[in-house]
C-alpha cells in the first residue's frame, strides 16, 4: 500500500503528464488526475473536505466571466482567491470535464481563445489552472513531500488532512467517490434549473432547501432519509408540472 507521500507524488505526476500532454490526450489525462485523487486517502480527504460546502454553481457565475461589447462578447475564467475555494472550483470544472457535462473543447474555445488554436488554449489553461493546483496541493503536503522532516510532522499532516466538515474522518472508497461527484453534480445542475425557472422565489427557496439536504444525507450516507427526501422531491416536481428528471439521473448515477 503506498504512503501519503507516493500518493501524493502519483498525484503530481498525474497533473505534470497533463501539462506536457498534446491536446488529444488531455480528457484521458484529467480522468488520470482524478483517479490518482479517489485512489489516495489523504487527497479524497482533503476534496472532500473543500468541497463539502462549496457553492459551485454560483462558483461558475461568479468566475466564469462574459462580457459584451457591443457585438463582440469575451469570456474569462478567474480562480478563487481562497486556496480551499481554488481547489474546489478546480476539482469540480474537472469532474464535469470527465463527465463531458461540460465540453473541454468548447470551454478551452471560450474562456482560454488565445490565438484560436487548441494548442494554444490548452497550454494556457493548464498555466493558470493544472499550475494552480498541483502547487497548492504540494503547499498543503509540504511535510509529507520534505524527506528532511520528522515522523512526527508526518503524522501531523495525516491527521489534519483527516479533519473534514465537522471533525469527522473519511475513508477512501473510489467507486463511492466517482458516484458522490457524480450525484454531487446532478444537484448542481438542478438548483441552476430551479434557480433559473418562473416559480416564486419562496417556491424555489424551498426546494433549494430540499436539495441540500439530499446532498448532506447522500454525503452522510443517511439511506432512510435520501428516500424520505426524494418522495418529497418528486412530489414537489409534480407541483411545478413535473420538471425534474432528477429522480432517475440519481438512480442511474448510483446504479452506475
Amino acid at each position: 500500500m503506498k504512503g501519503t507521500k507516493e500518493e501524493v507524488l502519483d498525484f503530481l505526476d498525474k497533473c505534470e503528464l497533463l501539462r506536457k500532454s498534446k491536446f488529444i490526450m488531455a480528457t484521458t489525462r484529467i480522468k488520470d488526475v482524478l483517479k490518482s485523487i479517489v485512489n489516495s486517502a489523504a487527497l479524497y480527504e482533503l476534496f472532500h473536505a473543500v468541497t463539502a460546502n462549496f457553492d459551485y454553481v454560483s462558483a461558475k457565475r461568479k468566475y466564469l466571466i462574459t462580457t459584451h461589447d457591443g457585438l463582440l462578447s469575451r469570456s474569462r475564467m478567474v480562480l478563487p482567491d481562497s486556496p480551499a475555494d481554488r481547489l474546489a472550483f478546480i476539482f469540480c470544472l474537472l469532474v464535469e470535464f470527465d463527465h463531458n457535462s461540460i465540453n473541454f473543447n468548447e470551454f478551452l474555445q471560450q474562456f482560454f481563445a488565445e490565438d484560436g488554436s487548441y494548442f494554444s488554449s490548452f497550454h494556457s489553461f493548464c498555466d493558470k489552472v493544472v499550475v494552480s493546483l498541483e502547487s497548492i496541493v504540494g503547499e498543503v503536503f509540504a511535510d509529507e513531500l520534505d524527506e528532511n522532516k520528522g515522523e512526527a510532522a508526518r503524522q501531523n499532516g495525516d491527521a489534519a488532512s483527516r479533519e473534514g466538515a465537522n471533525g469527522a474522518s473519511y475513508a477512501p472508497n473510489p467507486a463511492a467517490a466517482e458516484k458522490l461527484s457524480a450525484v454531487s453534480l446532478l444537484i448542481a445542475r438542478e438548483k441552476n434549473i430551479i434557480s433559473c425557472s418562473a416559480m416564486p422565489e419562496a417556491d424555489k427557496q424551498d426546494g433549494i432547501s430540499m436539495l441540500c439536504e439530499l446532498e448532506s444525507a447522500v454525503r452522510e450516507g443517511r439511506a432512510q432519509s435520501v428516500d424520505a427526501i426524494l418522495r418529497g422531491y418528486e412530489y414537489y416536481s409534480a407541483c411545478h408540472n413535473g420538471f425534474s428528471q432528477l429522480i432517475n439521473l440519481l438512480s442511474a448515477a448510483m446504479e452506475a
